[in-house]
């Protein structure tokens, strides 16, 4: 980062006020000279000047500045992905419902066309008995009924355990992606 700075002058070391006031404190002045030029050495070279500190604020501003903007666009195409996958996610899942929907249907349509077969058959043959027989055929319509509830349940249970399944996915999914934001941001965090 340094490497980057224009070189700024440092303000002069007066090195000759130096070896007056050294020698003037009894220093010999040929070491009162040898002292001044390392001292001169080391305020030229190794002190760091105000302008060399706002240059280096401003370069340290600048990396912050470029790093927040590359988080913001990672963030935002991350909010993209994630809005696109539970679109996806929503649509799979509308589709499978639809699917689950229409095969219920299905077999509820052929089970009431067996039923009505059935029932149709039994007062072909049974027309010239119907009060004798009222009774077994109530009988058998009512049992048939139940059979066609416990049916439904059976069904509406594993509709219901599919659905859960499937929402305990999304659910899982949903986490995985939060962990990921969380150690993302987490991430982001400990850089800045």
């Amino acid at each position: 980062m340094l490497a980057n700075l224009a070189p700024v002058e440092t303000p002069a070391f007066d090195t000759h006020d130096f070896v007056k006031r050294l020698a003037g404190a009894g220093m010999p002045e040929p070491q009162a000279e040898i002292l001044a030029g390392e001292y001169a050495h080391l305020v030229n070279e190794r002190l760091a000047t105000k302008s060399d500190l706002e240059a280096m604020g401003a370069l340290a501003k600048r990396d912050l500045d470029a790093m927040e903007a590359a988080t913001k666009r990672e963030f935002k195409a991350m909010d993209v992905a994630t809005k696109r996958e539970f679109k996806t996610m929503e649509a799979a899942t509308r589709r499978e419902f639809k699917a689950m929907q229409a095969a219920t249907k299905r077999d509820l349509e052929a089970l009431e066309a067996r039923l009505n077969h059935k029932i149709e058959a039994l007062e072909a043959r049974l027309n010239h008995k119907i009060e004798a027989l009222e009774a077994r055929l109530n009988h058998k319509i009512e049992a048939l009924e139940v059979r066609l509830k416990n049916e439904l349940d059976k069904q509406k249970v594993a509709n219901k355990r599919d659905l859960e399944a499937l929402e305990n996915r999304l659910i899982i999914k949903l986490g995985a992606l939060f962990f990921f934001g969380i150690a993302a941001l987490a991430t982001l965090i400990t850089i800045l």
